[in-house]
């Protein structure tokens, strides 16, 4: 599936074999950025210190 965010030069960053026929991780490059945007809303929702903490642990970056 050439339209999935997940398929890059004939492979699968999402999973380790790929497997597209029913997979579940399944999204456009659109849908998965709308839903990086609602991610980030939901985060900055947070106060300051649950902000400060997932940004550091998972997008590796100080606030």
């Amino acid at each position: 599936m050439k339209d999935c965010f997940a398929y890059k030069r004939n492979s699968c960053i999402a999973l380790k074999e790929k497997q597209c026929e029913g997979c579940n991780f399944y999204k456009t490059k659109e849908q998965y950025l709308l839903d990086q945007e609602k991610a980030l809303e939901r985060i900055r929702g947070l106060d300051a210190k649950k902000q400060k903490h997932i940004f550091e642990k998972y997008y590796k970056m100080e606030v």
